[in-house]
């Protein structure tokens, strides 16, 4: 009598066989995918930083173009050296002096001028409503 049931050895040893290969190909490829998807993140972080790097590029060299133009030129000669053209008209904008400058809130009432023969009525009008 012929054992031919489907237990037999060769035949376990075959599955396992090919369920160990087929989990193989399987592990290579989900390790494969993986790593191709790390690939594709740090290609995509190289472009992101290039693109940012030629903005600053693009940007530095519109600023080297200014840099070179005589309006920059006359406007540094006009700025450090105080200079200008026969004619023209500076209007000079003070922006870190502001603190010096009282505003309306910060402005002081004179006060009364300590005159000798002045009304004491007139004193008080200087105080509370000035000159």
């Amino acid at each position: 009598m012929r054992n031919d049931s489907s237990h037999s050895s060769k035949n376990v040893v075959l599955l396992v066989t090919i369920f160990v290969v087929l989990f193989w190909l399987l592990y290579s490829l989900v390790n494969a995918l993986y790593e191709n998807q790390q690939i594709q993140n740090e290609l995509d972080a190289i472009v992101d930083q290039n693109e940012a790097i030629e903005d600053r590029i693009n940007l530095k060299k519109r600023e080297a173009e200014y840099l070179l133009t005589p309006q920059r030129v006359d406007k540094e000669a006009k700025i450090q050296m105080g200079r200008k053209k026969p004619g023209e008209r500076v209007m000079v904008f003070i922006e870190e002096k502001l603190d010096i400058i009282p505003n309306t809130n910060q402005r002081l009432r004179p006060a009364p001028v300590e005159a000798i023969g002045v009304p004491v009525w007139k004193k008080w009008w200087w105080r509370f409503r000035g000159n």
